[in-house]
């Protein structure tokens, strides 16, 4: 790609809400989520293991520590790379489209991007 000028669209980059913090290892799906619902939960199930829920749980420091929300945390770290034209998002709250444009200008420092891809090099092969 990069030899030929052509840039990626990523679809999912919050991996279906996954990357949001909302679903947590061992504890029930919440109710109102795409998780929950039989008609949109077609994919997700493979990310929602124990090792990578327990492995976004350890972004939510880094996320606060940058006072970022996950949601801009993870479209910040798919955004960094310049091969990515765009990043096709999803919301079901006029709030949550807000907070996802809020990541469009976040640049995130090499300390903190060392930090997320090592908490996420265990699961990251198991999502290809």
């Amino acid at each position: 790609m990069d030899e030929n000028g052509i840039g990626q669209i990523v679809w999912s980059p919050l991996g279906q809400g996954v990357l949001t913090g909302k679903y947590r290892a061992r504890q029930p799906l919440p109710k109102d989520s795409r998780a929950a619902n039989d008609l949109m939960n077609v994919f997700i199930d493979r990310l929602l293991t124990d090792e990578i829920l327990m492995a976004v749980e350890k972004l939510k420091p880094i996320a606060a520590g940058e006072n970022l929300s996950m949601a801009q945390l993870a479209l910040a770290w798919v955004l960094r790379d310049e091969r990515v034209s765009s990043a096709i998002i999803g919301a079901t709250k006029p709030e949550q489209v807000t907070d996802n444009a809020a990541a469009s200008g976040v640049t995130l420092s090499t300390e903190t991007l060392a930090a997320i891809d090592e908490i996420l090099k265990p699961v990251i092969s198991s999502v290809d």
